[in-house]
């Protein structure tokens, strides 16, 4: 009749993933977790973060007339996210201002 070889795997295996196997998705799944945080935080963020960095070639032109406006606002939403603090605030806005 009908015979049945050893249970899982013919007999060959243990007894379903064990607790490595679970591990090891646990790990994967919250990897994947990870990436997709960080895609959607560089997403959020957008090509703003990259005013964060000083320039690789040293200062810029100083900032006059109606470019200051952007460099203002940038300034002024930096303060609002608490990037910035007040002191630091108020000392870059004299300094766009100024030039």
């Amino acid at each position: 009749m009908f015979r049945q070889h050893g249970g899982f795997l013919g007999g060959y295996g243990g007894h379903g993933v064990g607790l490595f196997g679970v591990l090891l998705m646990i790990v994967f799944w919250a990897a994947v977790a990870l990436l997709i945080l960080t895609l959607v935080q560089n997403y959020r963020r957008g090509p703003r973060h990259l005013h964060d960095h000083a320039h690789p070639h040293g200062p810029g032109p100083s900032v006059t007339g109606p470019a200051a406006s952007p460099a203002i606002d940038i300034l002024k939403e930096r303060f609002a996210k608490g990037e910035v603090s007040e002191e630091e605030f108020s000392r870059r806005l004299s300094l766009l201002k100024e030039s």
